[in-house]
């Protein structure tokens, strides 16, 4: 039966499902057969949007997030103790890029205003989180994305290129420490991007749901995200040991 293409990657799914990584060279000889059998089915995975290669095998991908107004209605408590915590660390910054995401929505509504204080963010949610608060916005134009709820394409890009700030502070659909920080959206991916490098210092806010996992594209390197603010035990983030990036415990 493991001759059969099909049969081996349902098995392959299957490992992926109970979080494991497959690795090329050990399925090749569990499955008695060829390295190169095991890349075709790997490959597959891939073009099915069911996994994602990695040198030496693959992992899993992360499943996509449900549109932002299906997200934003009841605030985890995980959400609530990453956006306090948060709060906390930013109080010195007089200039914050915020990306939307619910996360990052609840870290909005905690913002207090003070002199000097601004707020840029593509996120429609976000801004008016921080106007009925009374922080001043700067809103970044563009065609708004179903998934994310934030302002993509060029119109945004362009703005935000032009920008700085002290903090960006990103959403996440996946944090793994060979991928690092990734979205389900190109164009989101595009923005995070964007955004980290329009920002001295980059801060990432995710449960601890995310880590571990890679959403379809890749939108800023592990070297470059400067804090993680989670939910995860030290357990869980044992495998960004080896990065510069400090790890924050909500």
């Amino acid at each position: 039966m493991l001759n059969v293409p099909e049969t081996r990657q349902q098995q392959l799914l299957a490992k992926l499902a109970s979080g494991q990584q497959l690795i090329a060279q050990d399925l090749a000889v569990e499955f008695d057969v060829s390295l190169d059998t095991i890349r075709r089915d790997i490959i597959a995975l891939e073009q099915q949007g069911k996994a994602q290669r990695v040198r030496g095998g693959a992992v899993a991908t992360a499943p996509a997030s449900p549109p932002l107004q299906y997200r934003v209605e009841a605030p985890s408590q995980a959400i609530d103790a990453i956006a306090a915590r948060a709060s906390s660390l930013i109080n010195h910054a007089d200039t914050l890029l915020l990306d939307g995401g619910a996360t990052v929505l609840a870290l909005a509504e905690r913002l207090q205003p003070k002199p000097g204080l601004l707020v840029m963010t593509p996120s429609p949610w976000v801004a008016v989180a921080c106007q009925k608060n009374g922080v001043e916005v700067f809103m970044l134009g563009g065609q708004l994305g179903v998934r994310g709820g934030v302002n993509v394409g060029d119109t945004a890009l362009l703005a935000t290129a032009n920008l700085y700030a002290d903090i960006a502070i990103l959403g996440a659909c996946g944090l793994d420490a060979e991928f690092g920080l990734s979205a389900d959206d190109l164009q989101e991916a595009y923005l995070k991007h964007a955004m980290s490098r329009a920002a001295k210092n980059t801060l990432v806010l995710t449960s601890r749901e995310k880590i571990g996992r890679r959403a379809r594209h890749r939108a800023v390197a592990i070297e470059d995200i400067d804090c993680l603010i989670t939910d995860a035990e030290a357990e869980e983030v044992k495998e960004f040991g080896s990065s510069a990036m400090e790890v924050v415990h909500a």
